[in-house]
């Protein structure tokens, strides 16, 4: 399995398109459709599943397994330059890429 996160952006979505294109298929997209109009970036890809990215972190913690994970393309952060949380920020873009690398790390998984 490839874990895509940010997999429904449009930089996630053409990476899914690409993995497709080589006849990968066997992909976990996880992101936020809390703006419900990305999920069309996902409607002519082909994808074995799709995770909230908050259910997909407290999976992640929970010790859920996901079986043999080839790697994990890490897209997913809060892009906005005008966003000011800086403890959002910090939860979503640091402390979540920390969680993800660590995983990877104990699971022999690509973290990229």
């Amino acid at each position: 399995m490839i874990i895509v996160t940010g997999g429904a952006g449009f930089i996630g979505s053409n990476l899914v398109k690409a993995l497709n294109a080589r006849s990968i298929d066997d992909i976990l997209v996880v992101d936020d459709l809390e703006d419900g109009v990305k999920f069309r970036n996902l409607a002519d890809c082909e994808i074995a599943d799709y995770l909230d990215k908050d259910d997909f972190l407290s999976h992640l913690q929970a010790g859920k397994d996901f079986g043999r994970v080839q790697a994990v393309f890490h897209l997913g952060a809060c892009s906005s330059t005008t966003e000011w949380d800086g403890r959002y920020m910090m939860r979503n873009n640091f402390e979540y890429s920390k969680v993800l690398l660590h995983w990877c790390q104990q699971h022999g998984s690509a973290f990229l």
